[in-house]
């Protein structure tokens, strides 16, 4: 960001001139000047001193209550929740009783193994987190909480009580999370209320409605105790471009001179002036600190702009040489590390998900021992650090969710701010705002002062959910469970507004529906949306076509005598092979007149992706110079039909590749004629959208549908939706019991189980080969393409050994794919690179060549890799049905965890 002086040049009467008391942190355009209201809290920076441990009030109150009652404590982070697990552990422990600790995150529940260990002798806990299985029978576990939910299907399978007298959940905000709520949300459900519950949270809008459900759920009393001050006060400050250093509000609010600042005076492309707010803070005495980026190519950017750290005052640089020796002694692997030099000179890191597991935790060892002076971090992560500063950074006001930008929410700052002060380190914390293109401050400053957002249920349907189940519930009493749900709750007290909602829909309904082919609007909800995707799948192949004929050509049609039609229609024969720098072919045109140069046909360079029809092959071509040749060719050319590869006039075999394909086409748009919508008077207003009043009726269905459907009956058809594949596939009963293949298949716990237990079933996985094995098994761990990867024509022209098995499996699981996109369900995109990568790791390829076979970051490589020994786990799972293919996973396991993946 380039510092602009002249807009800001009329606060300075709002500042102290003294000399005596201003900080200086100079450059070109930019000076600090500390504010007089800032100076008087930058005195109160400062160590507290130290104190004999003393209970806080509400932990106190909470180790009481957890005695009788479950309980639910929310207190900011830092406030000591963890002390009051260990005093109810203790209790639990002591009168000879059980305890499982679970936790969001294996590297918390590795910290709290070593705490734990510590308290209560290592004998005495244990760990499950899918990487670590470790004293599994010791009664204190530590675990994730999937390994919990996990421990509950298998209870209920055997119709036993889960042999536990209290169970803590940490970080319990996550019932809230998108994408791993539904776990919390059953282990809550599944849990048999004889097991005391002690729910650990940050602050959350609606904890007593959660108690509530909690007692409606488990008819129980659940208790709520709240803390709301923060171990350590928070300070927000604002750094003007210019240098001045000023509160972020007073007791009217907003500071004035911030509201005259418009974002838009800053370019687009602006980065925030790392250097200079470095200095400042440095200057401000506001170091360490936190800087939450948008992106992971912020945080790189970031560090290579920081200046080589000055020696202040007290820091020893033998001693930080030492010690980033001594880590680096423990994780050799962090040697070669593209950042290690920064780290060396700046004394700052970059620390976000692309990063390598280790080199994270290096960069939270140095942070924590006091050595940094800054990170660099994405606001995702923020819950999931673990390196307290003095001050935290925010330069802008929105962050990435994965498919957009969207504003910070109160929840988004507050774990983001939440790391500023360390208790017992610091007396005061600060959250600094740096203007930019990209910051809303007011927004800023009203979210400081908002209450965090509610927690909403996140609970849906799965197969393993289904499967699980259904191994110990009939379908009936599924749907009671279902009635138990965060979100049935939720929703009780709606019912009477959505009686009304209802009987106004049908009575405005009534007149269309004579007009509708579907019938019905729960009809309209399930058909359009199929028909939509089915028209979406018609023009993918489209594209998937002409993208295979970019990989005939890297096979070799396109060589010398090919005949071909651009996009216009003209005709040419090639002359020369692919330009593979910019896939380009030289050819002739074949129409009249033709071009001549120097009594020479004159040849043109045409863009493969020009190509709109390819012919068959001229053999021999006649010489560029035989000019009466060539022009018999072009009359001939023009006279009659043009010989197509494809068509009925070519008297050569067609690829098999274009014949699956078409026949593909084929299928799909015969399966989308089939839908009534075909056929739909109301097809217009229905599916093109417009004042049409059928239009707006569906626009009223579909923003009321989750009310006008109660949660409890969507939960249901979801249910009956899954259950419905799972009888098609042979797992379930048309009676709802488990087949043979339902029940091995409910060990595969797992986002995807019904596409690994068919190639699992078809026996395409092989058994006694387990680099093979787990290269098959990492396309399954992907949820979505990511972009920069590597082309798939390129790398199965190179690795055409691997490209034939995941073909293999790509085939075996086409039917079962098309019909899970017919019933609305997403499937993973199943990417080769995964395979190659995962292949040559396991066959003992170093790091640096694995990582150089994809453009992913090491942080996402790591993750494939750890996520691809979760999925094997399960098949190890399988030894009473599957024993040599459970034998292959564990050797695969083993081949694939080690360093930097897994460090001993």
């Amino acid at each position: 960001m380039r510092l602009e002086s002249r807009p800001f040049a009329r606060r300075r009467k709002t500042l102290d001139k003294s000399p005596r008391d201003v900080v200086t942190a100079q450059g070109p355009e930019f000076r600090l000047r500390v504010a007089p209201a800032v100076r008087k809290v930058l005195r109160q920076i400062g160590v507290p001193e130290p104190q004999p441990f003393v209970p806080d009030p509400f932990q106190r109150e909470a180790i009481e209550k957890v005695r009788t009652t479950d309980v639910l404590v929310t207190a900011p982070t830092g406030s000591g929740k963890t002390y009051i697990a260990i005093e109810a552990i203790r209790e639990v422990f002591l009168k000879g009783g059980r305890s499982w600790y679970a936790s969001p995150l294996k590297a918390l529940s590795n910290a709290k193994l070593e705490e734990f260990s510590t308290a209560f002798g290592p004998s005495n806990v244990g760990i499950l987190t899918g990487d670590r299985k470790e004293n599994p029978d010791a009664p204190i576990l530590v675990g994730t909480t999937e390994i919990l939910r996990n421990q509950l299907y298998d209870a209920m399978h055997r119709g036993q009580d889960l042999p536990v007298n209290l169970v803590v959940m940490d970080e319990a905000h996550y019932l809230g999370d998108q994408d791993r709520g539904v776990v919390w949300e059953e282990v809550l459900i599944y849990l048999p209320a004889r097991v005391r519950l002690l729910l650990l949270s940050a602050t959350i809008r609606n904890a007593q409605q959660l108690c509530q459900w909690l007692e409606w759920l488990r008819k129980a009393p659940c208790l709520w105790v709240n803390a709301v001050e923060r171990p350590v006060p928070l300070y927000p400050l604002f750094l003007f471009p210019t240098g001045e250093l000023t509160p972020l509000a007073g007791r009217r609010g907003l500071y004035g001179p911030i509201k005259n600042l418009d974002p838009r005076q800053f370019a687009r492309k602006d980065f925030p002036d790392v250097a200079h707010i470095l200095e400042a803070l440095r200057a401000a005495n506001l170091l360490p600190a936190i800087f939450f980026l948008k992106s992971r190519a912020d945080c790189e950017r970031a560090i290579t702009l920081c200046p080589q750290a000055p020696r202040t005052p007290g820091f020893d640089a033998k001693a930080f040489a030492a010690r980033l020796e001594q880590l680096l002694t423990k994780w050799p692997f962090l040697r070669d590390h593209k950042h290690l030099s920064i780290l060396k000179r700046s004394r700052v890191g970059a620390h976000h998900a692309g990063q390598l597991p280790h080199w994270k935790l290096l960069l939270e060892t140095l942070m924590q021992d006091g050595w940094l002076e800054a990170i660099f971090s994405t606001s995702t992560v923020a819950a999931g650090v673990n390196f307290p500063a003095r001050t935290v950074v925010i330069p802008q006001s929105d962050r990435f969710n994965g498919r957009e930008f969207v504003d910070l929410t109160a929840t988004d700052l507050l774990q983001m701010t939440g790391r500023a002060g360390r208790r017992g380190m610091d007396k005061i914390g600060f959250v600094l705002v740096i203007p930019g293109r990209y910051q809303n401050v007011p927004l800023i400053y009203d979210l400081l002062k908002s209450p965090p957002d509610s927690i909403e249920s996140q609970i849906r349907v799965n197969f393993s959910m289904v499967l699980n189940l259904l191994l110990s519930h009939e379908p009936e009493e599924i749907r009671d469970l279902f009635a138990r749900s965060l979100a049935t709750y939720q929703h009780l007290g709606k019912e009477a507004s959505v009686a009304a909602l209802v009987e106004a829909f049908q009575k405005d309904l009534a007149p269309w529906k004579p007009l509708m082919a579907c019938g019905s609007m729960d009809a309209v909800a399930e058909i359009r949306p199929l028909f939509m995707r089915m028209e979406e799948e018609q023009r993918r192949a489209h594209r998937a076509a002409r993208n295979q004929a970019l990989a005939w050509v890297t096979q070799g049609l396109l060589v010398r005598g090919r005949l071909f039609l651009n996009r216009r229609g003209t005709p040419y024969v090639v002359l020369e092979r692919v330009d593979k720098r910019d896939e380009r072919v030289l050819a002739a045109r074949l129409r009249l007149p033709l071009a001549w140069s120097d009594q020479r046909l004159k040849p043109h360079w045409v863009r493969v992706r020009q190509i709109r029809e390819l012919g068959k092959r001229l053999d021999p071509l006649p010489p560029l110079s035989d000019r009466q040749a060539w022009e018999k060719l072009a009359r001939r050319m023009g006279e009659a039909p043009f010989p197509s590869l494809f068509g009925p006039q070519y008297d050569g075999d067609q690829p098999h590749t274009l014949t699956s394909i078409a026949h593909d086409m084929a299928q799909r748009a015969l399966a989308k004629n089939a839908l009534p919508c075909a056929r739909c008077q109301l097809y217009g207003p229905c599916h093109k959208g417009s004042k049409h009043p059928f239009s707006k009726l569906l626009h009223t269905y579909f923003t009321h549908r989750s009310h006008i459907l109660t949660v409890q009956e969507a939960l249901w058809r979801s249910f009956v939706q899954h259950l419905k594949i799972l009888q098609h596939e042979g797992y379930v009963t048309p009676q709802g019991h488990l087949t043979e293949d339902g029940l091995w298949a409910s060990k595969l716990r797992l986002d995807q189980p019904l596409l690994v237990s068919e190639v699992i079933r078809k026996r395409v996985l092989p058994e006694s080969d387990p680099p093979m094995l787990a290269a098959l098994m990492a396309p399954f761990v992907v949820d979505r393409d990511r972009p920069g990867e590597s082309q798939l024509s390129s790398l199965i022209w190179k690795y055409p050994d691997l490209a034939r098995p995941y073909f293999d499996v790509l085939q075996t699981l086409h039917p079962l794919r098309q019909r899970l996109h017919a019933e609305g369900f997403e499937t993973p995109p199943l990417p080769f690179w995964t395979v190659v990568t995962v292949y040559h790791w396991a066959r003992g390829e170093s790091w640096n060549v694995v990582k150089n076979l994809t453009t992913i970051d090491e942080g996402d490589l790591t993750m494939v890799i750890l996520r691809t020994a979760d999925h094997l786990r399960q098949v190890e799972s399988l030894t009473e049905t599957h024993p040599r293919l459970a034998a292959s996973a564990r050797d695969a396991i083993e081949s694939i965890l080690r360093e930097p993946v897994l460090v001993p």
